[in-house]
C-alpha cells in the first residue's frame, strides 16, 4: 500500500479567487501574492472557478457572495460536493448575520467582510494560511492513521499490548496466527495463553518491577493456539508510560520451524560426531585456504599415538612419523589440493599412499589418506574433509594372498592364446620355405622359437612356488642392474641408462636380473616416444642424481632414460623413467597377468613377474609417476611388520 508521505507542509499555497468586482478582486490578489508562500489565480463567476478547480489544484477557495444570477453560498454547496475538506473562505461587502448563518451551516470554513484597508488583506491572507494548514495538518494525520493500519494491522509480526497482565490489543496477524477471534482474547490475563512450563517467564516479564531500570526484553515461550498446540513465539516486549500507568507492548514472532530445525540439526551433529568419534578411520576438518585443522577425530591419537592437540597446534606436525621415503610426495601432495582450491581448479577426490610408524612403536604401518572439498549452497568451498584408513592388515593379505596364488589362471591364457601366435608364425614359415625352397623364411621360424622358449620360461616362473627363493646371497644390486642391461641388448638400444648408488642385499641372484630385464623393458616398450635403435647404449654410473649431459644424449642418439637409485631411507630401490608414464586407467591393475600398460597391445607378464619376484623376497613394490612425469616402480624393503629403522 502506497500511503505518500506523512507531512507535507512546506509547498506553496494556491489559492482561488472568485470575484465580479475586478478591480477590487484585483488589488485582493495582489495583496495575497505579495506572502511569499501564496500564490492566487483569479477568476470572475463561480462556472469559471469550478472549471478551474477541475484543472489545477487548490488548496483554498476566497469567494465573493454576491454573484449574477447565483451566490456564494450556492457555489460554496457545489465545491463541498466535490471537496469537502477544501477549505472556503466567504469574502464580502455583501454580508449580513443571516449570510453569515447561511454560510456557516453550508460549511464554510471562514466569513470576512470586505473593506479597503491593508489591515483586511493581511487578515484575509492569515486566515487562508491558518486554514490551509490546519487542513493539511488533518491530511497528515490521516495519513498517519493509514501508516498505523499498514504497520500495524497488515504486519507479519504479531503485536501486542499488555497492562496490568491483561492484552488490551492484539493485531490481526497474531489473532490469526493463534487461531484467536479479538473477543476470545481482549481483557483475558495473557498467561492464561502460554504454555504451563512457561508461564512464570511471561509472568516476570509483564511485571514492571521485573523490568527495573532495563526498558526492553526478550524470550521465547510456547503460547498455546486454539487448538491447545504449542506455538513457539519469539518476544521483543517494552514497557511504556499511558498516563499515570504502565504497560507492555510486545512484538511476537512465530519460530517454532526455526527451533525445530535448530533441534533435528544439533541432534544430526551430535549423532554425526558420535559416528565420527567412534569410526576406526582417522577424520579430519580442514580450512579451505590452507592445512589447518578445525576437527579431527580420537582416531588420530589411536593411530598415530600423540594427542589430537599437537595437530591444531601445527597441521603438518604428523610428517616427522611418515617413512622417509613418502614424506616429500605426501607434503607435495596436501599442498596441491589448498594449490588447486586457490587457482579454482579442484580435482573430486585427492589420494595417497604412505607409511607410517605411530609414535613411540618400532613397527611401519601402511595407510591411505583421502580428501575431498566441501561445498556451501551456493557452490563455495568451505572445508577440506580427509579420511585416513590403516591399510596395513589389507597390504599383509594381498601380499600373502599374492605369494599363495598359483597363477593357474595365467598359465591357461599362456597355453591358449601366447604360444598360439608364434607357433603359427613357426608352421606358417616353415611351410612357406618347403615350398619355396627359400631358407630366409627359416629365420622368422627361429625368433618364433625362441619367444615360445621366453613364454615358457615366463610361465615356469609364474607357476613356481613363490615361497622359494633357490639360492640367497648377497646380491649387488648395480651389478644386476648391468648385467640385466646387457641381457636386453636391442630391446634398450633407443634408451640410456642412468645407474646410482645401489645397496648390496640378501636375494636371488638371477630373479634379480629378470626383474631388472622386465622393467628395464616394461619401460621401454611403454614409456618410450620412439623405439628406433640408436648408435650405441650409454650406461651412466654415480650417484642417484644423473651425470649425463644433454651433449651425451646427443652423442648417443638417444632421448629416452631410465634411471635406478636408491630410496632416501635405503630401505629399498627405484626404476624410473622420463616417458609418457602409466595410464591412470590400469593403475589399479597394472600388476595383473594379461594388463598391458600401452593400448592395443597384447597381453603381458613382465609386471606380474616383477611382483613375484619382490614378493618371494618379502619386498613389496608399488607404482608412482617420476618427476618427469614418466613411470616409476620403488621396491620396498620395509614391508608390513617390519621395524623401524632409522629414518
Amino acid at each position: 500500500m502506497n500511503v505518500g508521505d506523512v507531512f507535507d507542509f512546506d509547498g506553496p499555497i494556491h489559492v482561488l479567487l472568485v470575484d465580479g468586482e475586478h478591480e477590487y478582486a484585483a488589488s485582493t490578489a495582489d495583496a495575497l501574492d505579495s506572502h511569499e508562500n501564496i500564490e492566487t489565480e483569479l477568476v470572475g463567476t463561480p462556472d469559471a472557478g469550478a472549471d478551474q478547480l477541475d484543472s489545477s489544484p487548490v488548496d483554498c477557495i476566497v469567494s465573493e457572495y454576491a454573484f449574477e444570477g447565483t451566490d456564494g453560498l450556492e457555489f460554496l454547496r457545489t465545491v463541498r460536493d466535490a471537496h469537502p475538506d477544501l477549505p472556503f473562505i466567504l469574502f464580502t461587502r455583501h454580508g449580513s448575520e443571516g449570510v453569515a448563518s447561511d454560510a456557516i451551516t453550508a460549511g464554510v470554513t471562514d466569513y470576512l467582510r470586505k473593506d479597503s484597508s491593508s489591515e483586511t488583506f493581511e487578515a484575509l491572507a492569515n486566515r487562508v494560511t491558518d486554514a490551509v494548514s490546519a487542513t493539511r495538518t488533518s491530511q497528515a494525520l490521516d495519513r498517519i492513521r493509514v501508516w498505523y493500519e499498514t504497520i500495524v494491522e497488515e504486519s507479519h509480526v504479531g503485536l501486542y499490548v499488555v497492562r496490568n497482565g491483561r492484552i488490551q490489543y492484539a493485531n490481526d496477524y497474531l489473532l490469526e496466527l493463534l487461531g484467536y477471534d479479538a473477543s476470545d482474547v481482549i481483557g483475558r490475563p495473557i498467561v492464561e495463553f502460554v504454555a504451563e512450563h512457561d508461564r512464570h517467564i511471561v509472568e516476570e516479564r509483564v511485571s514492571p518491577k521485573s523490568y527495573g531500570s532495563i526498558e526492553s526484553t526478550r524470550y521465547t515461550v510456547d503460547v498455546l493456539d486454539g487448538h491447545g498446540r504449542p506455538i513457539a513465539l519469539e518476544i521483543t516486549s517494552r514497557r511504556v508510560s499511558l498516563g499515570d500507568e504502565t504497560a507492555n507492548v510486545g512484538a511476537a514472532i512465530d519460530v517454532t520451524a526455526r527451533i525445530a530445525s535448530e533441534r533435528e540439526m544439533r541432534r544430526s551433529e551430535r549423532i554425526t560426531r558420535q559416528v565420527i568419534a567412534s569410526l576406526p578411520d582417522m577424520v579430519f576438518l580442514s580450512e579451505p585456504d590452507a592445512f589447518d585443522i578445525v576437527y579431527i577425530n580420537d582416531a588420530f591419537k589411536e593411530m598415530w599415538g600423540r594427542p589430537r592437540v599437537t595437530l591444531y597446534e601445527d597441521a603438518m606436525s604428523f610428517l616427522d612419523l611418515v617413512h622417509v621415503d613418502d614424506r616429500p610426495r605426501l607434503r607435495q601432495k596436501v599442498e596441491e589440493i589448498f594449490d588447486d582450491i586457490a587457482n579454482d581448479a579442484v580435482d573430486e577426490r585427492y589420494e595417497f599412499e604412505f607409511r607410517f610408524t605411530p609414535e613411540g612403536s618400532d613397527v611401519v604401518r601402511w595407510a591411505t589418506a583421502r580428501a575431498v572439498p566441501l561445498y556451501d549452497e551456493d557452490g563455495r568451498i568451505t572445508n577440506v574433509l580427509g579420511v585416513m584408513t590403516d591399510l596395513t592388515e589389507r597390504v599383509s593379505r594381498e601380499q600373502k594372498l599374492a605369494q599363495q596364488n598359483t597363477r593357474l589362471e595365467a598359465f591357461a591364457r599362456v597355453l591358449s592364446h601366447d604360444i598360439r601366435g608364434p607357433l603359427a608364425v613357426a608352421q606358417g614359415r616353415l611351410a612357406l620355405a618347403q615350398e619355396t625352397g627359400e631358407l630366409s623364411h627359416l629365420a622368422h621360424v627361429d625368433r618364433a622359437q625362441h619367444r615360445i622358449t621366453e613364454i615358457i620360461e615366463d610361465v615356469l616362473s609364474l607357476t613356481c612356488d613363490e615361497r622359494a627363493i633357490a639360492d640367497l646371497s648377497e646380491v649387488d644390486l648395480a651389478e644386476s642392474v648391468v648385467s640385466a642391461w646387457d641381457l636386453c641388448g636391442t630391446d634398450v638400444s633407443c634408451a640410456r641408462l642412468e645407474l646410482g648408488d645401489l645397496p648390496v642385499v640378501q636375494a636371488d641372484q638371477s630373479q634379480m636380473k629378470r626383474l631388472f630385464e622386465n622393467l628395464f623393458r616394461n619401460a621401454v616398450e611403454h614409456g618410450s616416444t620412439s623405439n628406433q635403435p640408436s648408435a650405441g647404449d650409454a650406461v651412466e654410473r654415480g650417484s642417484t642424481s644423473s651425470r649425463t649431459s644433454s651433449d651425451d644424449a646427443v652423442e648417443h642418439g638417444s632421448t629416452f632414460s631410465i634411471r635406478v637409485g636408491t630410496l632416501p631411507s635405503g630401505r629399498g630401490f627405484f626404476v624410473e623413467d622420463d616417458g609418457t608414464g602409466i595410464d591412470p586407467s590400469v593403475r589399479d591393475t597394472l600388476f595383473d597377468a594379461g594388463v598391458s600398460t600401452k593400448s592395443g597391445e597384447e597381453n603381458g607378464l613382465g609386471l606380474d613377474i616383477v611382483r613375484k619376484i619382490v614378493h618371494t623376497h618379502g619386498w613389496l613394490i608399488r607404482a608412482a609417476e617420476s618427476d618427469t612425469g614418466g613411470a616409476r616402480f620403488e621396491i620396498l624393503f620395509d614391508t608390513v611388520g617390519d621395524k623401524a629403522r632409522s629414518t
